[in-house]
């Protein structure tokens, strides 16, 4: 079993291999829409820019999508915007269709929400959370709330509307609770889960 700093180093190192040819591609398209705009605008030319704005769409998403696997190795503490990773998080558990579309999601963020903390570890608590969350909600039908605000320090709020509890039983959330712990306060009541940030 590979030692955790040469894990981070191989991620890396992966990471950098698949960032220099995304960025060749999202230069190679800049220049194609460049070529195309100055032509004589048709249905043709209007479709292909069409189409080369949504594939920069998804080559930034596959940038972000490297970038948080990037920060996910990183044990240094360092200043983290809470709102982002929970954006992240988000964002990755609609590849589940029914969370996607039969879950109704609320999200409420505040403007800025920031902590001081090992990135690996905060983003390895909360993928774990929503690892017992999200499925949890599924498969009960209910609203999946989440809000940040502060309160003196960082707090972020799950609710799981329509749930009667959490699946605090659940080994992802045992996980997260173990992981997160040393940063966040862990307060649940019913189906609501308080993460009261810690800062010392």
């Amino acid at each position: 079993m590979l030692p955790k700093a040469a894990c981070g180093h191989l991620v890396q190192g992966l990471i950098h291999n698949f960032s220099g040819p995304l960025q060749i591609i999202s230069m190679q398209l800049e220049m194609l829409k460049f070529y195309l705009a100055r032509q004589p605008e048709n249905e043709i030319s209007k479709t292909l820019l069409e189409k080369f704005s949504q594939m920069e769409d998804q080559i930034k998403r596959l940038k972000d999508l490297l970038d948080a696997a990037n920060i996910i190795t990183q044990e240094t503490p360092s200043p983290l915007n809470l709102n982002e990773i929970l954006e992240k998080m988000l964002i990755f558990w609609e590849a589940d269709l029914k969370f996607k579309h039969d879950i109704t999601k609320i999200a409420d963020f505040a403007e800025e929400i920031s902590v001081v903390a090992p990135p690996a570890k905060i983003y390895r608590g909360f993928c774990a959370l929503f690892w017992a969350l999200v499925p949890f909600a599924v498969k009960n039908k209910t609203a999946f709330k989440i809000r940040t605000f502060n309160q003196n320090t960082p707090v972020v709020e799950i609710e799981l509307d329509g749930a009667e509890n959490l699946p605090e039983d659940d080994m992802f959330f045992t996980f997260a609770k173990e992981i997160l712990s040393p940063f966040f306060v862990f307060d649940s009541s019913g189906n609501k889960l308080k993460l009261v940030f810690n800062p010392s």
